[in-house]
């Protein structure tokens, strides 16, 4: 589960910023081209010191349409704690495209990232995180960038399940010779919940709708279950 920084939070006691999170997480009414999605991902980290953790992620997307897998992900990261609720990562991530069954196309993707707390707001917290990418493509020769925001709200419902809602956007920031296109690329919206099944292993399950903006082409939405498994050495 998130840490929510809320030693250093903001207390909000109106409802305006509630009406503004849950507005902030709606997807559009309509969608031209739709698909239904199934996401995995596994999880392992340790602490190498107080303030210092190593991770590793494997995540696994099927789609509908394609009929099994559209995608593989492979990501190390190292995340430092700097103190107040923020949290410095710097990783990469290797990702592999799957059309028809067969590899359509491979990806180096370092990120850097900063999470940070916002405020509380009820027995919940709002956090904060921007990450920035840079692609190295396969099919390619520039290198993408783009930036994706998030915005996350934790609440804890018992003392073993926790709900967490949230909205991202891809940003590109330039124009690339492997499809990439400068500007506002995708959004996505989430709601999980997550709770312990054994020591230092927690799950998650939770629907994310995926919207891109193909501009010239038609819009496509994308329904996903999304289940997690992480363990913590």
């Amino acid at each position: 589960m998130r840490d929510t920084g809320q030693g250093s939070s903001i207390h909000l006691r109106t409802p305006f910023f509630a009406s503004l999170l849950l507005a902030s997480i709606a997807s559009p009414a309509f969608a031209q081209d739709q698909d239904q999605q199934l996401w995995v991902k596994l999880a392992a980290g340790t602490d190498l010191s107080d303030t210092t953790d190593l991770g590793f992620e494997m995540n696994q997307r099927f789609g509908n349409d394609e009929g099994g897998v559209i995608e593989s992900q492979y990501l190390a990261k190292i995340g430092v704690d700097i103190g107040g609720g923020f949290k410095l990562t710097g990783g990469i991530n290797r990702v592999v495209g799957v059309s028809d069954g067969r590899v359509d196309n491979t990806e180096w993707r370092p990120r850097q990232e900063i999470g940070f707390p916002i405020a509380a707001l009820g027995r919940g917290a709002i956090a904060g995180r921007v990450r920035l990418e840079q692609r190295f493509r396969s099919d390619g020769d520039d290198v993408g960038h783009r930036v994706r925001p998030e915005i996350t709200y934790a609440l804890p419902l018992t003392e073993t399940l926790e709900l967490e809602i949230g909205h991202e956007s891809y940003f590109n920031l330039n124009t690339t010779d492997f499809g990439q296109r400068s500007g506002h690329e995708r959004m996505r919206n989430f709601a999980a919940l997550g709770f312990p099944v054994a020591t230092n292993v927690s799950a998650s399950v939770g629907y994310l709708n995926q919207y891109r903006f193909n501009r010239d082409a038609r819009d496509r939405m994308e329904h996903a279950l999304t289940t997690g498994l992480s363990v913590k050495f």
